[in-house]
Formats: structure tokens, sequence, C-alpha cells
């Protein structure tokens, strides 16, 4: 089984206030610093078909805020560290699937994140 685990990431509910085209780049730009201090392993803008539940064949969109990243286990604390130092106050949301369970955390400041981390941590 791998350790590598496909993650959503999604800073939608932030309060960035940047327009799509921004936050695209914004976007890609954290996901090139999260790779480049080897947080992650890959990171793309995510599209609908990336969420499980909400998947639609053919649907091609970029979801708007939202990366999908593929994260070691053994890194998942340090970029919830990250993302917290990074938007701390805002509203960040992990979400993915481990071993057949779908979890979907948010947090906003130092106890959600213990909190967010001991809970990915446990399902892994």
């Amino acid at each position: 089984m791998s350790s590598v685990r496909p993650v959503l990431i999604d800073l939608s509910q932030a309060g960035l206030d940047l327009e799509r085209a921004e936050m695209e780049e914004f976007m890609l730009a954290l996901a090139d610093e999260m790779q480049s201090g080897d947080l992650i392993q890959d990171a793309h803008l995510a599209r609908e078909s990336d969420i499980p539940e909400a998947a639609k064949p053919g649907v091609a969109a970029f979801l708007i805020g939202v990366l999908t990243a593929e994260i070691n286990r053994e890194n998942i604390r340090k970029v919830v560290d990250f993302l917290g130092n990074q938007f701390y106050g805002k509203t960040l949301t992990l979400s993915g699937e481990m071993d057949g369970m779908t979890y979907n955390i948010e947090y906003r400041n130092q106890e959600d994140i213990d909190q967010a981390v001991d809970t990915i941590e446990r399902l892994a």
C-alpha cells in the first residue's frame, strides 16, 4: 500500500478575495512552494472529478481555490502546519479518502490544526 495519498486542499473559503485567474496563479505558486520544500510529491488544480462523491464523467472544470496534492503520510503534519502558518485565522479544508474512509477536515487555528492532524494520522 502506497504511503502517498491524494488530498484536496481547499482555500476557497479562506477569504483571499482574488479573481479566478489570480486564484489559479496563486494556487499554482503555492503548489510549487510546497513541492520545492519537499512537503508534497505533486499537485495540480483540482477538477470536479477529483472529488470522489461528486465525480461526474467528462467534467473538466477547475475548482477555484482547490488543489489536489499527493502527500506522503509522513509529511501530513508538515503540510498542515505550513498551510496553518500561511493562512492563520482563515478557513482551510483538507479532504480525501484513506482505506475506504472519506474525511473532510476544516481548521483555522492551532487547536484546530492539532485536532486535524491527529484525526488524519489516526486514519493513516
